[in-house]
């Protein structure tokens, strides 16, 4: 099939050629984009004989976003049947909402009770965590987990400790990632990789069943305008089954179910995780197609700000008695980078505390100067508490920054709070990236934020939360043109794909959508408002 768009405002995202108003698209590629007349001239030496004319009435049209990070088989799970308490103001409303839960609970599944999205600084009454205390007031009969919105730190009830083997000595062993009673008895509460170990353990749905929510979820994306995503999912699917979830959701994206295009972040915490993978025949970026493919290596270097678990170089100004959680030693991540660095396979590090943040620095400068003849593209996922020395290092070490605007909406409300107002004020550096020549690709984190772009691009462009305050830091704003290009043709580059997505250009895939309003022009609170008309990947509309 061959299409021509016509009469459209594209934003194409090519700075050679910034601006259009016709396209014309053979197969899956953008075959010509610039004018009407240009396009009528290409249509005339290159005729085709099933092409259909889009006019899409003067609309903006521009490329399909690219989510760089999200955890999407996580949000495909939750969709099965979590609870949510996004927004609940006290423990006494997780209690209530879980009991709700716990009606249209099913045991015979053999599934645990989970809650998702509680966060306790939004509380109204005491601003603590929830503890096995306060949830064996819904069930003492069956499993309970319930995660902060962070999923950095989840709670179980007495008989989820139970069935984990969660006792005072275990606790004892765990050190800061668990919480403990005063006679050190557990109190539910666990942290970080304590976190994530649970949860890939759970009992979950059958992996054809994920894979069909995941198929249908999709459709969530494309309403959004999301033709691309970077996931991190190893930890979500049942445990020893990852690798056999990315076969089936190779084979999806070949037979054309899986239509959103796709690149992996492999979660590989471990040595002997990461031994693992490198020993498997042809497992590494080149694994799958264009479709569908792993794209890095992922680690986790420390928790979340609101929860404290960032790791920090100083105590925090708001609790001096603790720097945050950090989950590998200088040492041991040193070690792991450079182990992907000798494969000439990316890492992307989630680090939030300048502490953390310092350490995957040190890690990629380490590996660079050991092995320089290789250069993989490492990053740096979130880059949230930095000084302005951190920030130039990105740039000499050519360091990617996924980065996510969405998440001033809350952190600029805490973040001096918790680091002071000298360290705050160079953080969340976006522009300082941006401008210096740190590719900076955009995401959101989801489900931790809801991943419709327009919330972050509005953000990005304005250092305003969602209900206007701010702006927050007016140094760092980004211009619409910028914030465009981090939320298309920057996470391209994340993946290797600058030469076939993420702008309207000829040669590269036709992924594009229509939206109601021009984005680089409208008010900015109608940014808020914007609605996708339409979105299509390689040219067949799917939205």
């Amino acid at each position: 099939m061959s299409l021509w768009i016509r009469n459209a405002a594209i934003a194409t995202m090519d700075r050679e050629n910034p601006g259009a108003d016709s396209a014309v698209v053979v197969g899956d590629f953008f075959a010509y984009v610039g004018s009407d007349r240009g396009a009528e001239a290409y249509l005339k030496e290159h005729p085709q004989k099933d092409l259909e004319v889009l006019d899409c009435g003067g609309a903006f049209l521009m490329p399909g976003f690219n989510d760089s990070h999200m955890h999407f088989l996580h949000y495909a799970k939750s969709k099965l049947g979590a609870v949510d308490l996004r927004g609940t103001k006290s423990v006494g409303e997780i209690v209530e909402r879980m009991k709700k839960g716990l009606e249209k609970y099913d045991p015979a599944a053999g599934l645990w009770l989970l809650g998702e999205g509680w966060n306790h600084d939004y509380f109204t009454d005491e601003k603590r965590y929830p503890t096995a205390a306060d949830l064996d007031a819904v069930t003492t009969e069956y499993p309970l987990l319930v995660m902060r919105t962070c999923f950095h730190v989840g709670v179980l009830n007495s008989k989820a400790m139970e069935l984990i083997g969660l006792d005072a000595a275990a606790a004892e062993k765990m050190g800061a990632f668990a919480g403990k009673n005063p006679d050190g008895s557990p109190d539910g509460v666990v942290k970080e990789h304590i976190v994530d170990t649970i949860k890939a353990n759970l009992p979950a749905p059958e992996l054809k069943t994920l894979l069909n929510m995941v198929l249908v979820c999709q459709k969530d994306l494309f309403a959004c305008g999301i033709t691309s995503i970077q996931s991190d999912d190893f930890k979500y699917t049942p445990d020893g089954c990852a690798y056999e979830m990315m076969r089936l959701l190779r084979d999806a994206s070949e037979d054309g179910r899986l239509k959103v295009r796709w690149g992996e972040q492999a979660l590989l915490p471990t040595k002997a995780e990461l031994d693992e993978f490198f020993d498997r025949k042809g497992l590494d970026d080149s694994y799958g197609n264009r479709s569908f493919k792993i794209s890095t290596v992922k680690l986790l270097t420390d928790g979340s700000l609101g929860a404290r678990t960032a790791y920090m170089r100083r105590p925090y100004a708001d609790d001096p008695s603790t720097r945050g959680l950090p989950t590998y030693t200088q040492e041991e991540l040193d070690a792991l980078v450079l182990k992907a660095h000798e494969n000439n396979m990316p890492v992307a590090m989630h680090a939030i505390g300048d502490g953390a943040m310092e350490m995957a620095l040190n890690a990629v400068e380490r590996a660079r100067k050991a092995m320089p003849y290789v250069h993989p593209r490492h990053g740096v996922v979130h880059c949230q508490i930095t000084d302005r020395r951190q920030v130039e290092r990105f740039r000499e070490l050519d360091v990617v920054a996924f980065i996510q605007p969405i998440f001033i909406d809350y952190d600029m409300h805490i973040v001096f709070d918790r680091v002071g107002r000298e360290l705050g004020s160079t953080s969340y550096a976006w522009k300082d990236y941006i401008e210096s020549g740190v590719h900076a690709p955009f995401g959101t984190d989801a489900p931790v934020e809801d991943f419709n772009p327009m919330r972050g691009l509005y953000c990005a462009v304005t250092s305003r939360d969602l209900n206007g305050e701010g702006p927050f830091l007016p140094r760092q704003i980004l211009s619409r043109e910028q914030a465009l290009y981090g939320y298309t043709a920057a996470g391209a580059w994340a993946t290797h794909d600058e030469d076939v997505k993420g702008k309207i250009k000829s040669g590269m895939y036709a992924d594009f959508i229509t939206v109601d309003r021009d984005l680089l022009n409208c008010p900015e609170r109608d940014i808020l408002a914007a609605k996708v008309t339409a979105t299509y990947i390689g040219g067949e509309k799917v939205f």
